[in-house]
C-alpha cells in the first residue's frame, strides 16, 4: 500500500485521497451517509472552536520588528524633530514627578514625602517615567546608528530593551488611563482634595501625555497582552493587602490608602479590585481598537501622498515636453 494511505484517518475530505479506488471510495460516502445535519453542525462547532482555541492559545505571533520601537508611526527613520520629542516627553514625566514629590502647585501641602510610594497614581508615574526614558535611548541609539551611510534598519534585532520598552509603554498607557477614570469617577472628594495644579497634574496630565504619545508612536498592541496591564492590578491589590495588615496610613492618616480600597470591608474592596481588573481589560480592549484605527488612517494618508507625488512628477514631466 502505499504511503500516502496512512493518512486517510487525519484526512475528512475524500478528494484530497488519490489513493483510493473507486469501489473504496463508494463503500465510505455509503458509511458517512447516516450522518444528521445534527450531527454534521455539531463537528463543524466543534472544528470551529477548536480552530479558535488553536489561533488563541498556540499559533505563535511573530514578535514586532525592532524598528518600531525606536521610530515615529509616519516616517520610517528617526528625524532630529523626533529625537527632540522624546526627550521633551521624558522631561515632562520627570517634571510632574518632582512636582509631585515636592507638591509643587498644592493648595495645601501637607510633606508626607514617606505616603508618595503608596498611591496608584504615583505608580503611574514611575512607569511612565520609565517608558519615557527607554524611547529616549532607543530614539538616541537610532538616530547614531543611522547616520553611517550603509545602515538598514531591517537588521536591528528585538533586544531585551525594546522588549522592556513595549511591556512599560502598553503597560503606562493603560494605567494612565484607568488612574484618571477611577480618580475623578469614585476617588475625587471636593471635601478632602483640592482642584489645584497639582492634581491636575497627577490625574489629567498623565493621560495627556500618553495619549499624544500613542498618536506619534508606532508601538504595536496586541490583544493577547491584556495580562500585562493586570500584573499591575494584581501588584496593587498585594501591595495594599500587606500595607493594611501592616497598619499603614494615608496622608490624612485613615487605615487605608484609598477610600474605595478599605480592607476593614474585605468584600467591598474585593470586589473594587475585580472591577478595576474587569475595567483595564475593557480599556485595553478599546485601546487596541484605537491602535487598529490609527494604522489604517496613517496608511490611506501615506497611499494619498504617493499618489499625489506622482502625480506632481508626471504633470512636471507633461510640461517638460
Amino acid at each position: 500500500m502505499p504511503l500516502e494511505c496512512d493518512e486517510i484517518e487525519d484526512r475528512g475530505v475524500l478528494e484530497k485521497i488519490p489513493c483510493i479506488d473507486g469501489r473504496i471510495k463508494n463503500r465510505l460516502q455509503f458509511t458517512a451517509a447516516p450522518i444528521t445535519s445534527c450531527g454534521r453542525r455539531a463537528m463543524v462547532n466543534k472544528f470551529w472552536c477548536q480552530e479558535v482555541a488553536r489561533k488563541w492559545f498556540y499559533k505563535k505571533d511573530e514578535p514586532p520588528h525592532a524598528r518600531h520601537f525606536s521610530e515615529p508611526k509616519c516616517q520610517k527613520h528617526v528625524a532630529t524633530w523626533y529625537l527632540l520629542y522624546r526627550w521633551l516627553i521624558f522631561t515632562a514625566w520627570a517634571s510632574i514627578i518632582v512636582c509631585s514629590i515636592f507638591e509643587f502647585g498644592s493648595y495645601k501641602p501637607m510633606a508626607a514625602y514617606d505616603k508618595w510610594p503608596i498611591y496608584l497614581t504615583n505608580w503611574d508615574l514611575v512607569l511612565g517615567l520609565s517608558q519615557a526614558l527607554l524611547g529616549g535611548l532607543l530614539a538616541s541609539r537610532r538616530w547614531k546608528l543611522q547616520k553611517v551611510s550603509d545602515f538598514n534598519p531591517s537588521i536591528l534585532t528585538l533586544g531585551l530593551t525594546e522588549r522592556a520598552y513595549w511591556f512599560l509603554y502598553v503597560v503606562t498607557m493603560n494605567i494612565a488611563l484607568g488612574v484618571t477614570v477611577s480618580y475623578w469617577c469614585s476617588i475625587y472628594d471636593p471635601k478632602i482634595h483640592h482642584l489645584d495644579p497639582l492634581n491636575i497634574m497627577l490625574h489629567v496630565c498623565n493621560s495627556i501625555l500618553m495619549i499624544i504619545d500613542f498618536c506619534v508612536t508606532n508601538i504595536p498592541f496586541r490583544l493577547k497582552n491584556f495580562w500585562w496591564c493586570l500584573t499591575i492590578v494584581f501588584g496593587y491589590t498585594i501591595f495594599s493587602l500587606i500595607y493594611f495588615f501592616a497598619g499603614g496610613l494615608d496622608k490624612n492618616g485613615y487605615h487605608y490608602i484609598y477610600k474605595i480600597l478599605d480592607w476593614k470591608k474585605p468584600v467591598q474592596a474585593t470586589l473594587v479590585c475585580l472591577g478595576e481588573a474587569v475595567f483595564i481589560t475593557v480599556l485595553y480592549s478599546v485601546v487596541c481598537l484605537l491602535e487598529q484605527i490609527k494604522h489604517r488612517v496613517y496608511v490611506k494618508i501615506g497611499i494619498k501622498s504617493i499618489i499625489e507625488t506622482q502625480n506632481s512628477v508626471t504633470e512636471k514631466r507633461a510640461d517638460i515636453v
